[in-house]
């Protein structure tokens, strides 16, 4: 009997193990898909990209720990967008602090939402396979202008993503810099979570006590 009660315990444990591995984190998501965006507005017909691109990053968050997550992050990825397609670029905060009398391509770029979230489950199978719904989003008010008012666009930068991760793997996609990749994953239900591990711990002092007590006898 202690044999078959040990077996048993063993065989739960093994229900819930995850062979899953990781896809791209959340902040590899944003990046790669606000950049392809910002691309294509910086490869417009009429736009000169020979001149200087200076540009000015704003968020809307109220928080200042994610407003300057946020403004750092589009920092960064313009700064690899520009990289990857040969242009000039400089950051600045006031319009005032650039000389009026030079030629530059102004490019304001203002956070107005941006984040991840987990739903809901995807699967949900009770001490087995779990996945979980993610979504990445993100929206910025985009206009860029020529100093010599010769090209001027206003438009908006708006990316969604939509997969599905292994719930073991979870915590593993955000990035503790980024606080607009973090968030929590939906309950699971109180019983797999609280009575079943109980239940489990239960079994397996029983399954000891009657291990030893057939041993002693």
């Amino acid at each position: 009997m202690t044999r078959t009660v040990i077996s048993a315990f063993l065989v739960f444990l093994g229900l819930n193990i995850s062979l899953g591995q990781p896809q791209k984190r959340n902040i590899e998501i944003l990046e790669q898909d606000i950049s392809a965006e910002l691309e294509k507005f910086l490869y417009y017909p009429d736009l000169n990209r020979n001149l200087q691109f200076i540009f000015f990053v704003t968020s809307s968050e109220k928080n200042k720990d994610l407003n300057a997550s946020e403004v750092s992050f589009i920092t960064g990825v313009v700064k690899k967008t520009a990289e990857r397609i040969r242009i000039r670029i400089s950051f600045s905060k006031e319009s005032k602090s650039v000389s009026a009398d030079s030629l530059y391509n102004k490019v304001s770029l203002h956070v107005k939402k941006i984040g991840t979230r987990y739903p809901k489950f995807g699967k949900n199978k009770f001490l087995g396979d779990k996945t979980l719904v993610r979504e990445i989003k993100s929206d910025l008010d985009l206009e860029i202008s020529s100093s010599d008012n010769k090209f001027s666009i206003k438009d908006n930068i708006s990316t969604r993503y939509k997969d599905e991760i292994d719930y073991d793997w979870w915590e593993k996609y955000s990035s503790d810099d980024y606080l607009f990749t973090q968030a929590l994953p939906p309950n699971i239900g109180l019983f797999e979570s609280v009575f079943f591990p109980a239940l489990i711990i239960t079994i397996s002092a029983v399954a000891a006590i009657l291990f030893f007590t057939i041993r002693s006898n």
